[in-house]
């Protein structure tokens, strides 16, 4: 009786390493481009999360005016809300204090439109110095234009801190999202 001898030829072995290999090479470019993917809807992400945070808070502080007189370091008296040619600066309330520190549950808080283009929001107890201001934080990346204006009125004045406008519009230039316009009414 004759015995057959079962088993692949050197050719088939050949060839289905081929067909694994294409199939490994496959694999591997669908996963590059699956975590690239995710690499680049992480940073899309973590931009709208600062832009949204941001937003909020500007919100918050100017929902949160107050019409008193701001005090510089110097103790001179500024308008409830001021603006400049870097930024604007208002009087807010609500401010609770840490334990340990004093407040009146005022504030002031100055947010600058930095050389770099980033955003920051500065602290500082009203009528204290520079040095009890807290350091300014980075809010936003990535913006210019920064602009302040009243809507319904006047800014206010040294005179009559009291006189608010009806509400306030927030314009700036973000480079990834273009023109914000953020409207909050008092």
């Amino acid at each position: 009786m004759k015995r057959s001898e079962q088993g692949f030829t050197l050719i088939e072995l050949l060839v289905a390493m081929a067909i694994l290999a294409l199939v490994s090479v496959m694999a591997v470019q669908s996963l590059s481009g699956a975590l690239f993917q995710r690499r680049v809807m992480t940073r899309v992400d973590d931009d709208a999360t600062q832009l949204s945070r941001a937003l909020a808070l500007l919100r918050h502080d100017l929902e949160a005016i107050v019409p008193l007189a701001q005090r510089d370091g110097a103790g001179d008296a500024l308008p409830a809300v001021a603006t400049s040619t870097d930024g604007f600066s208002l009087m807010r309330g609500g401010i609770w204090a840490l334990p340990g520190e004093v407040s009146d549950g005022f504030a002031r808080v100055d947010w600058v439109l930095e050389t770099d283009g980033s955003l920051t929001r500065q602290l500082r107890p009203n009528g204290a110095s520079d040095d009890a201001a807290s350091p300014p934080v980075v809010q936003l990346d990535d913006v210019s234009g920064l602009t302040l204006a009243p809507l319904g009125g006047d800014m206010p004045e040294i005179e009559k801190p009291d006189l608010m406008p009806m509400g306030f519009a927030v314009n700036f230039t973000h480079a990834r999202y273009g023109a914000i316009r953020l409207v909050v009414a008092r």
